[in-house]
């Protein structure tokens, strides 16, 4: 026998090689074609729900400011691609998350020394490998997305509540430097002021310059802002900040001090950098000045609170320390910190500490606020609700206050939360009508 004429393994060998050929062809096309597109998708969805976190935090610095109340937001910086096996993804897309240096905003009577107020921007930056898209700005209450690089115009998410009815320029500061970078979700809180300077100085007709990076080509402020006799739009100063190319002045000018309102927020703590509040209404409802405190004046908690019956019931104590007694007739739940808390949401039935959303117990009497025990029932955070009766705290004297259980997703669909390491921000409203914020941290 001669093996050199055994052509019996040929074929299998020849078909082999053939088919391992195609199985390569077709990991590459699907690594070219493939993963790419749905990747894309990925990174669309991300920017999607991003863009809706972004709208949140635009709101709370808004609500912070003309609130007078912490508020909570998270972002989602970044996303995660799906997990392959045959297939090799790019690293994953991270997000940053910053404010700008800051700028000043200038308000000046012409008589009196001008007064000038420390802001900065937010800017959102993706790190997409497939979606080519600009950044988001936060600019003055305007959110908007920046695709002037690529030689279009600003393409606004969000419109500016600097003008309020054509008759009140409405100015919330933004303060504090901040910057987070990764594909994690990033916790803000935003402090608004408890001690700045007021703008009861200025007299008469003012001219008012906010930094802005809107410019004139851009044409928004123009195209938003209709004159009124209160406040009037000037035009918009390309020149102002020589530290900044993309800075600009927005220039107007108001009738008095009565049609401004000026309020200071910080991120992640109090305003840090000249602080100024001037919100024309009596907000600062727990003020203790002068010869007829109010019953929330004399309302305060060390701020620490305990877990119970787990990790998703907080209980903590509120103490007055007021003249006289304090009632408190109803509260609201207004947000947390955590990324996953949406209700508070208990099915125990009866009355008592965790066996209602809300119960409140001093030495005199008890209250509670009970949402329902069925089906989908729930207190979901921010709305003023009522206790079943008013309950006093008398001088000197605690009340103890149960919240039960801190669950997620809608109505509480999701499981319950874990609330160790996180902050709860209440009002109490209380028979004089006035009202205590306060913020709770729930220790590790």
């Amino acid at each position: 026998m001669r093996f050199s004429r055994d052509r019996r393994g040929q074929s299998v060998v020849i078909g082999t090689v053939i088919l391992f050929g195609f199985l390569i062809l077709a990991l590459s096309l699907y690594q070219v074609q493939v993963v790419p597109q749905q990747n894309g998708q990925v990174e669309f969805q991300h920017f999607e729900e991003v863009r809706n976190d972004l709208v949140e935090l635009r709101n709370a610095i808004s609500s912070a400011g003309q609130s007078e109340r912490p508020q909570f937001v998270d972002v989602r910086l970044g996303t995660n691609y799906q997990t392959r096996l045959f297939a090799i993804n790019p690293p994953d897309p991270a997000g940053t998350l910053q404010t700008s240096q800051p700028y000043n905003i200038t308000i000046d009577d012409g008589t009196n020394e001008p007064v000038n107020i420390s802001t900065r921007f937010v800017r959102y930056r993706p790190g997409y490998n497939e979606l080519h898209v600009g950044s988001i700005w936060y600019d003055n209450s305007v959110l908007y997305l920046d695709e002037r690089d690529s030689g279009s115009r600003a393409v606004i998410i969000e419109d500016q509540n600097l003008v309020v009815d054509n008759d009140t320029l409405r100015i919330t500061a933004l303060q504090n430097e901040f910057q987070a970078s990764g594909t994690r979700r990033v916790a803000l809180e935003l402090y608004p002021t408890d001690d700045a300077a007021n703008l009861s100085q200025l007299e008469g007709e003012l001219n008012v310059s906010i930094p802005t990076r809107l410019d004139a080509d851009d044409g928004y402020w123009k195209e938003s802002i209709e004159n009124s006799s209160s406040v009037r739009y000037v035009g918009i100063d390309d020149n102002e900040y020589r530290s900044s190319d993309d800075v600009s002045a927005l220039r107007l000018e108001v009738e008095s001090s009565d049609n401004i309102i000026v309020n200071s927020v910080g991120i992640q703590s109090e305003p840090s950098e000249g602080a100024v509040s001037n919100s024309g209404q009596e907000t600062d409802s727990d003020d203790n000045s002068g010869s007829n405190p109010t019953q929330a004046s004399g309302i305060n908690s060390d701020g620490d609170a305990n877990t119970f019956w787990g990790s998703s019931g907080v209980q903590f104590n509120i103490t007055n320390n007021g003249d006289g007694p304090a009632q408190i007739e109803s509260i609201s739940v207004d947000s947390t910190t955590s990324a996953e808390a949406e209700v508070l949401k208990e099915r125990n039935g009866g009355s008592g500490p965790g066996l209602n959303e809300i119960f409140v117990e001093s030495s005199s009497n008890s209250g509670f606020y009970e949402a329902g025990d069925g089906g989908s029932s729930s207190y979901s955070f921010g709305p003023q609700v009522d206790l079943s009766s008013t309950v006093s705290i008398n001088t000197g004297r605690s009340a103890t206050i149960t919240l039960t259980f801190f669950q997620g997703g809608p109505g509480g669909s999701t499981s319950r939360v874990d609330m160790t390491g996180e902050k709860i921000n209440l009002t109490f409203y209380l028979g004089d009508g006035s009202q205590k914020s306060l913020t709770i941290s729930v220790p590790n």
